[in-house]
């Protein structure tokens, strides 16, 4: 009797419970069972369910197979639609898989492939982009770590005109030495050519001109002392600015706009200024001086005052 009742009170449990929920796999058995039957109307809402709203199928594999065959249901109803977006969904998983048409129809393998071959070139486009921006990030952060070591000819500071100040980046004093310097021996080289081509090497001046000759004579020596003047100033002040080498950074006019810092120069023919150097010399205040014919008793001279 004990074991009657067990085995009623069973009975009465599985008829309750009812048949056992199916599993994913199984109900992926159903729908390839209904797609090879060309039963495309029951295959399709077995499938839906397993892709959405979120995959019920444990591998990868599956979930592909799942996607083609839910594309392929599609497009034998005429849903084109609906059989691009699957196949695309299939392909982002398996992308280098290929159809036969043993299986599957001919313009529904075409479709697939058309869309593989589609996603194909988007995929290697962006990794093409990818690797782009990976090379000009690094090239972008070896341009900023760069910088360029200048250097400096000792020599150069013993050349007049300015060239010492020129090189030093002061320009400012640079001209205004060039500038003095040729006046003042200009000046005194004109003279002397002039009075060498009037009156020779000699110097037989008649007596009448004399005085005129005399007084341009001593321009002559005041100009001629006031480049010399000029001259070792200048050589004293390009050493006192002189660097043996300066570190700055490099031209970033020659880089794409991208790569450039902000605030740095746009390139050749825009109409600014390259950007400074990291390092300059130790700017000292700007130099003036005034040259002034002054009469002299006897004849004339020139005054040469400055300001420092």
């Amino acid at each position: 009797m004990r074991a009657l009742a067990i085995a009623i009170t069973l009975a009465v449990v599985v008829a309750v419970a009812g048949p056992v929920a199916a599993s994913p796999a199984e109900e992926l058995n159903v729908a390839r069972d209904a797609f090879r039957r060309s039963d495309w109307q029951a295959a399709i809402p077995v499938l839906s369910s397993l892709l959405y709203p979120t995959p019920r199928l444990a591998s990868e594999e599956d979930i592909y197979e799942a996607h083609l065959l839910l594309g392929m249901c599609a497009f034998e109803t005429q849903d084109r639609t609906a059989a691009t977006r699957e196949f695309e969904e299939a392909i982002v998983l398996q992308r280098e898989r290929k159809l036969g048409t043993g299986v599957f129809s001919a313009p529904a393998v075409a479709l697939y492939e058309e869309r593989r071959a589609a996603l194909a070139d988007k995929y290697l486009l962006e990794a093409e982009k990818r690797a782009l921006a990976l090379e000009r990030e690094k090239y972008r952060r070896l341009v900023e770590a760069m910088v360029v070591v200048e250097k400096r000819d000792y020599y150069i500071n013993f050349i007049p005109f300015g060239a010492g100040q020129f090189q030093n980046q002061q320009t400012t004093r640079g001209i205004l030495f060039a500038s003095a310097q040729g006046v003042t021996g200009a000046l005194s080289a004109g003279i002397w050519m002039y009075l060498v081509g009037s009156y020779g090497l000699s110097g037989e001046v008649p007596p009448e001109q004399a005085n005129g000759v005399r007084r341009l004579q001593q321009i002559e020596i005041g100009a001629g002392a006031a480049f010399l003047g000029l001259a070792a100033w200048g050589i004293v002040d390009a050493l006192v600015g002189y660097q043996p080498s300066v570190v700055r950074r490099p031209d970033e006019s020659i880089l794409p706009p991208d790569l450039r810092r902000p605030g740095s120069s746009p390139g050749p023919g825009s109409g600014r200024r390259a950007p400074p150097a990291v390092i300059e010399p130790a700017r000292r205040p700007e130099t003036t001086f005034h040259l002034v014919p002054t009469p002299l008793p006897g004849g004339g001279g020139a005054v040469l005052s400055w300001k420092f």
